[in-house]
This record gives structure tokens, sequence and C-alpha cells, in this order.
């Protein structure tokens, strides 16, 4: 499946961008990564740009639709999830 950027919309090409920003750093951090820290190095990166990719979207989304931006009680509102260490080591508070 090809992409025709000649076709996409503002948004979508925003969204485009924003993941080949976030697709770079994790490329860079891949080749700068310490030996033996490849995945916890990229896991770092994700966790900065992935989500920043991820909030871009989001925020492009609301935006383009004024109903998304009504206030008001959440319909089905969901508890924030725990982050999870790929170490498999939970931190205990002192």
């Amino acid at each position: 499946m090809a992409l025709d950027f000649a076709t996409l919309s503002p948004e979508e090409l925003l969204a485009a961008e924003s993941a080949a920003l976030a697709m770079r750093a994790l490329l860079e951090a891949v080749k700068t990564a310490p030996h033996g820290h490849g995945m916890a190095t990229l896991e770092d990166v994700i966790q900065d740009k992935g989500f920043e990719h991820l909030r871009t979207m989001l925020a492009t989304a609301m935006a383009s639709h004024p109903e998304a931006q009504k206030k008001g009680p959440a319909v089905c509102p969901a508890p924030a999830a725990k982050m999870r260490h790929s170490s498999g080591v939970s931190k205990r508070p002192s």
C-alpha cells in the first residue's frame, strides 16, 4: 500500500511528519545505544517520542472537531495504567 502524500489532508501530513520524526529518533538511538542497553534505550525513546507522536495526533484530531472539545462527564472513565518496566522489577517506595 503506497501512500500518496499529495492527497493527504493537513492533519494527515502532520501525523506522517510526527511519525517520521519518531522513527528517526529510534534509528539514531539504536545506533548510539551502549552495548547491552539497546532495548532499554529504545524504550526510553518510545516513552518520549512515541507518546509525543500520539499526543500530536490526539490534539490535531480534537482541534479538527469542535464537538470533541465540549466539556462534560466522561462516558466511561478509565483508571490510569500502571507503567511496566522491561526489567520486570517494580520500585518500592522508601
